[in-house]
């Protein structure tokens, strides 16, 4: 049994622009949270085919009304993103490469557009080797590997360093880096990303200081900014901007309580294949896999000891960020270097010049 669920990005551009009632960008379908709740419930799987159609359709919308509309979401899949951040079912992400998206990414169109962009996408999905399931499992085990550096060492903070970057991200004594496979809660292992380069873990989200500047443009509330930057202190952001579209990060930080503060610190080295490409994807699931990066808002209870088994409360009290909202912002390059910080404040390096070193 296969249920389709299909999302039209312009139906959506339309109500945010066209809503004449206050209330209309607020409302969601009664129905719709039981029907997540079921999905999880009744241990359906997951997977999302992401290819924009339109990859520009939500540039000039009102950022405020684009922020609203996205609450309302949340809000409805709240529940059951909690589950599928949990692993209570296999769910999986991968691309659906578009004519429209395609052309984005290589800056050309022509009667050669699918063969040019495969020609870029065979690689970074392992797709030339021998035996490309035996190479994704291959993979995994250096992700885990790495993983398992990272958790013996229990650094007490990351610090990145780089061009117009000296950050500084807390960790907390219970915390695991995760990457690759997963495990649902039926015993059934899965990715949930295709393709995925990233170990990561959930901060203490209290303890982030520092600046840090993104390296890669990403999308915030269906808008492309870039050159974003942001200064923290006791772990929220304290100011910001960005070379292009500032006023959307500042209607995206003003979204709840979480969204100023840390839910994911991932690490992913030059090594990768899509950074190897020398693209930009103008996809999350791609750039954020092409470099290390940090995540504005909600946190991985699965990189918390016990963490999928506690409510929100005890989540909070073990300083997980909780937010509505979680938006990567790539902060890796081949000009910054990756620490882990003791707690006698030795630094030990995990990433140089973009490569991994552990």
């Amino acid at each position: 049994m296969v249920q389709v669920k299909f999302h039209d990005p312009v139906l959506r551009r339309i109500r945010i622009d066209e809503s004449l009632k206050d209330g209309y960008l607020d409302f969601t379908p009664s129905h719709v949270p039981d029907m997540y709740d079921r999905y999880i419930e009744d241990g359906w799987c997951s997977v999302s085919l992401r290819g924009p159609q339109y990859p520009d359709v939500m540039e000039g919308a009102d950022p405020d009304r684009v922020g609203r509309a996205g609450k309302a979401l949340s809000l409805t899949m709240r529940r059951f993103l909690k589950g599928i951040s949990a692993n209570r079912i296999a769910w999986n992400v991968c691309l659906h490469p578009s004519r429209e998206w395609s052309e984005k990414v290589l800056g050309h169109a022509g009667d050669d557009l699918e063969e040019d962009i495969w020609r870029v996408l065979v690689p970074i999905l392992r797709l030339d080797a021998p035996d490309p399931a035996e190479a994704w499992l291959k993979h995994d085990s250096e992700l885990k590997r790495r993983c398992g550096y990272m958790n013996k060492r229990r650094f007490d903070r990351i610090h990145f360093v780089g061009p117009g970057t000296d950050l500084y991200v807390g960790m907390a004594p219970n915390r695991i880096f995760a990457g690759g496979r997963c495990r649902n809660s039926s015993g059934v292992d899965f990715f949930p990303n295709i393709p995925t380069e990233e170990i990561f873990s959930t901060p203490d989200h209290t303890r982030t200081c520092g600046e840090v500047r993104t390296t890669r443009p990403v999308e915030v509330l269906g808008t492309q900014v870039k050159g974003a930057w942001f200064r923290f202190d006791n772990g929220s952001v304290v100011d910001f901007g960005a070379d292009e579209n500032s006023d959307v990060l500042d209607r995206y930080l003003d979204f709840d309580a979480g969204a100023r503060a840390l839910g994911e610190v991932a690490l992913v080295g030059t090594e990768s294949p899509i950074y190897q490409s020398g693209k930009i994807f103008h996809n999350i699931l791609f750039d954020e896999n092409a470099s290390s990066h940090i995540a504005l808002g909600n946190g991985y209870a699965d990189c918390i000891e016990g963490g999928t088994s506690m409510s929100d409360e005890q989540l909070k009290e073990t300083r997980c960020n909780l937010s509505l909202v979680h938006t990567d912002f790539m902060i890796g390059s081949g000009e910054v270097s990756v620490y882990g910080v003791s707690s006698d404040g030795a630094e030990s390096p995990i990433i140089e010049n973009g490569k991994f070193v552990i």
